[in-house]
């Protein structure tokens, strides 16, 4: 047997995922889970053990992988970086709204190779395209039927960039904004038929002194925090699907794929080039409608067959081999053996 190799991985800014819980499928809670537990068995069959950057190993490690860039206050994480320039492959998560530092390209010079969903950036030299993975957790769950479904929902932190990072932003135009109007919007003209979930909508953010001051606005269509978002979004017949970003290619994270999983029809505002991605009858685009109340006459005038069409083009989508190929965990972690730790073009 080939001697064991080592890999060693910076798995977001962020404490949660060290001491190696990124690949504990019981501890990571988060939506990548299965992404990171599938990663780390995966390795294992080929011989290469795969870790937190905290944790040392017999061996050096022959690859240092970063999801995102660290923050250049994270002087372990740049301690790191710095012995191991040869080593460095960064991949680039987040938009430059929440990490501007993936996009400094000073910073670039510390990696051997960038992995990014920016195709303007992408030269198959030092710039590779990236597709961001999705878990398959949820796939499997049914449809409900029209008439048993709530009517709209929207499921997301009450969260905003940090302001300096705002400023840095360098593309794109901020969803954050919108949602918050979406949510005034349809909480005030449909208050029985619109639900708000996530963590945050109760209280006041921590760095507002505004909010902390003078007291945050209340929500009335807030229901409170969640356990399976995919169950939850099943219960409804649309959700209000925004990205972070807007105005740029590429972006296309898991709030849409959520969506599809829960079968529940998506109305996206996000990726400029969502359709390259994504077929147009499997999702409702919030830009053939330019403001809330054309879009509410829209999706109130659909009948329960024209509906049902959507989620029969969703799960037609969901069935498709070269589409699941293309986005979920599988793919990734032989995207992630054959192009990240063996640089095979």
């Amino acid at each position: 047997m080939k001697d064991k190799k080592f890999v060693s991985i910076f798995p977001y800014n962020g404490d949660a995922y060290l001491h190696n819980i990124a690949f504990d499928i019981k501890k990571n809670k988060g939506i990548e889970a299965l992404i990171f537990f599938k990663l780390s068995n995966f390795l294992k069959k080929r011989n290469i053990e795969i870790n937190t950057y905290d944790i040392p190993t017999n061996k050096p490690p022959y690859r240092y992988v970063y999801f995102d860039t660290p923050y250049p206050w994270n002087m372990r994480a740049w301690k790191t970086i710095f012995f191991n320039i040869k080593k460095n492959v960064l991949i680039c998560n987040e938009s430059s709204l929440i990490i501007p530092f993936n996009y400094w390209k000073i910073l670039h010079l510390f990696f051997t190779r960038i992995y990014t969903w920016r195709d303007e950036l992408v030269n198959d030299k030092k710039y590779f395209k990236i597709l961001l993975p999705k878990s398959s957790v949820g796939i499997e769950t049914k449809p409900k039927k029209f008439k048993e479904k709530r009517f709209l929902v929207i499921v997301n932190k009450n969260t905003q960039p940090f302001y300096p990072f705002k400023l840095l932003n360098s593309f794109g135009r901020e969803l954050y904004t919108q949602r918050i109007k979406a949510i005034e919007f349809f909480q005030r003209t449909i208050p029985d038929s619109f639900d708000l979930y996530g963590r945050g909508w109760n209280k006041p953010k921590k760095y507002n002194l505004k909010e902390l001051i003078f007291g945050y606005e209340r929500y009335l269509a807030y229901k409170g925090e969640i356990n399976d978002k995919i169950k939850l979004m099943s219960n409804y017949k649309y959700c209000l699907c925004f990205e972070n970003l807007t105005n740029v290619n590429g972006y296309v994270t898991e709030k849409i794929f959520d969506c599809f999983k829960a079968k529940c029809v998506p109305i996206y505002w996000g990726a400029s080039d969502i359709e390259k991605y994504i077929p147009k009858n499997c999702f409702i685009d919030f830009r053939d409608f330019g403001n809330y109340g054309k879009l509410l006459n829209y999706i109130t005038s659909l009948d329960e067959g024209v509906y049902n069409d959507y989620i029969k083009n969703i799960q037609k989508l969901l069935s498709n081999k070269k589409f699941i190929e293309t986005w979920f965990e599988d793919q990734f972690v032989e995207f992630f053996y054959d192009k990240i730790l063996q640089n095979r073009n």
